[in-house]
């Protein structure tokens, strides 16, 4: 597996739309809705294009499903800002989430002076007043605010203020990522409360620069959860985001970093 970003000796290894934490959940109900998403398909990939309108179709389906607008995220397709508003909301009290959705046609349509790929989506969302658990947080220092020189050692120190586990993913400015931890070498540990750890934990994690501008911006995304839920999907933002949707709300905690690499 060559995932070149952050690299270990030996091996190479390296997230919305809503999620929410809650101790309490008043009146929430689940609705099916059905809708459509579509993207421009100028100066942009066919795939870039498909994940942005499903992204667009995922927005509509909650407007369907009663959501406030101010909690819909606007798709600007950049992946940095998918990722801190995805993490800033996931970490606020909101009142609905997208738990599953079907893609029930895809398709590349024209209407006569462009050319934009169509999405509809059956999407089950969930609404209610929620609350997370304000005492369910980690504190991530160490990650430096000025670039990183390409093959600068990354290293960090997390300490939770309850018991926990912690997960690690970065993503390019392409939506291209990994799981940095745990890994093979490093698996999964709980975290004891008010404890700091150090990481990495055994391994060296390097920074490596891979586009040929003068800098190259990266997303990193820590996941705390209560329970030990391991991580088993390709590393998309979406196959992320469905996984974190499947812990319980008051079981996790998001923290997002933006880092950049130099020459």
């Amino acid at each position: 597996m060559n995932l070149p970003r952050i690299l270990y000796p030996g091996i190479t290894l390296l997230f919305s739309l809503f999620l929410f934490f809650s101790t309490e959940k008043t009146f929430a109900q689940t609705k099916n809705v059905k809708t459509t998403g579509q993207w421009d398909l100028a100066n942009i990939t066919l795939e870039k294009a498909r994940q942005n309108a499903i992204d667009n179709a995922k927005e509509e389906a909650l407007r369907k499903a009663g959501i406030p607008e101010e909690f819909i995220v606007v798709n600007t397709g950049l992946v940095s800002d998918k990722f801190s508003h995805f993490v800033s909301h996931s970490n606020s009290e909101l009142q609905g989430e997208i738990v599953s959705y079907d893609i029930l046609n895809q398709s590349v349509q024209t209407d006569g002076n462009r050319y934009f790929y169509m999405v509809e989506i059956s999407a089950k969302v969930k609404t209610g007043k929620v609350k997370r658990d304000l005492e369910f947080v980690a504190a991530v220092e160490g990650i430096k605010s000025i670039p990183y020189q390409d093959g600068e050692q990354f290293s960090f120190d997390v300490k939770p203020y309850k018991d926990c586990y912690a997960y690690m993913f970065w993503f390019d400015e392409e939506g291209e990522g990994a799981c940095v931890y745990p890994n093979v070498e490093e698996p999964a540990e709980l975290l004891e409360r008010l404890k700091t750890y150090s990481f990495p934990r055994t391994q060296s994690y390097k920074v490596r620069k891979e586009n040929k501008e003068l800098t190259e911006s990266i997303s990193v995304v820590f996941v705390f959860t209560k329970k030990n839920i391991p991580f088993t999907g390709a590393c998309t933002f979406e196959s992320i985001q469905q996984w974190i949707t499947r812990i319980p709300s008051n079981e996790r905690y998001l923290d997002y970093h933006a880092i950049v690499i130099t020459k």
